[in-house]
C-alpha cells in the first residue's frame, strides 16, 4: 500500500475497528474519576466500548449504522469524555461536536492530521492539550498488516486534570 492510499479502495463509513491495545494504552495514560460519563461517537463493534467499560459503566453510543449519527443525534446530557476512532473524512465535524458535548475529548487520527493547509486556520482555536503518540503502527483490517500512516491520541482537556504534552505510547 503507497503512504498516499492511491489506488486503495476505502471501507463504507471508513469502518476500521481499534485494535484493543491501542484503546489500553490511552485508557492508562488518562485521569479517570469515579465512573466517569462517556460517550463513544462511533462504537462500530464495540473495540473501544469493551476496553472503556474497565473504567465505566456510564458509557453512551452513536453509530451511523444503527441509526444512531453522532453529528446529529440530541444525547441530552454532557459527558466527561468523549472518545474515539472517528472516521478520518469526517474527523474535523467529530472533534468540533464532541468538544460542544464533553470537558475531555480523546481521538485516534493519523500524525498527518496535524498537516494541513485546509486545517490550518481551524487548528488555530482547537488546539488539543496532549497528544499520545503511538509507539507502534496499528493493524485496522484484522490481518496484522498496516498502513505506512502512524497514529496518536489527540487529547483536549478543558478541565486540566489531564497530562498535557506530548507522549510516546
Amino acid at each position: 500500500m503507497s503512504a498516499t492510499n492511491r489506488g486503495v479502495v476505502r471501507r463504507d463509513r471508513d469502518a476500521y475497528p481499534t485494535p484493543t491495545w491501542c484503546v489500553e494504552a490511552i485508557v492508562g495514560q488518562l485521569v479517570w474519576p469515579a465512573n466517569p460519563s462517556i460517550l463513544e461517537p462511533c462504537i462500530g463493534t464495540g473495540a473501544i466500548t469493551e476496553v472503556l467499560e474497565r473504567v465505566s459503566n456510564d458509557i453512551e453510543w452513536a453509530e451511523i449504522s444503527l441509526g444512531r449519527d453522532f453529528l446529529t443525534w440530541d444525547f441530552g446530557r454532557r459527558f466527561d469524555f468523549v472518545i474515539t476512532n472517528p472516521p478520518f473524512s469526517l474527523a474535523q465535524e467529530f472533534v468540533d461536536r464532541s468538544l460542544e458535548l464533553a470537558d475531555c475529548v480523546v481521538m485516534l487520527l493519523p500524525l498527518s492530521f496535524l498537516a494541513s493547509r485546509k486545517r490550518r486556520e481551524w487548528w488555530r482555536g482547537r488546539r488539543p492539550t496532549a497528544l499520545h503518540v503511538l509507539s507502534r503502527r496499528p493493524s485496522f483490517t484484522g490481518d496484522n498488516r498496516t498502513d505506512a500512516m502512524d497514529y496518536g491520541w489527540f487529547v483536549w482537556d478543558k478541565t486540566g486534570k489531564q497530562k498535557a504534552g506530548l507522549y510516546w505510547i
